[in-house]
């Protein structure tokens, strides 16, 4: 098996440093960033089910399509809690959110 020259790894890591991915959260999370991620994970499912593009989810929600790819990417720093919540009331008007102890 041959590896890539050198070069080409500088240009694949140069691509690579460009492009964000999706955040994860970690142990040390609070509990409101825990909320947050898990509102945007519910979103993202629902558009997979749904087999929508980020366009099409964006008019769905009524958003910029931009918003669309920070709750794709977990951006939980750049959408408010409120908003979340308001965008999967949208996709299931039933919802409900319980405090657990």
């Amino acid at each position: 098996m041959r590896y890539p020259s050198k070069k080409k790894l500088e240009e694949m890591d140069k691509k690579l440093k460009a492009v964000e991915g999706t955040l994860m959260i970690g142990p040390s999370s609070t509990p409101a960033e825990k909320f947050r991620w898990e509102l945007c994970q519910n979103l993202v499912k629902y558009m997979i089910k749904q087999d929508l593009s980020q366009v099409e989810f964006a008019k769905l929600l009524g958003i910029d399509p931009s918003r669309v790819s920070e709750i794709v990417n977990h951006r939980i720093d750049k959408v408010s809690t409120d908003k979340l919540i308001t965008y999967n009331e949208k996709i299931n008007p039933k919802v409900e959110f319980k405090i657990a102890r």
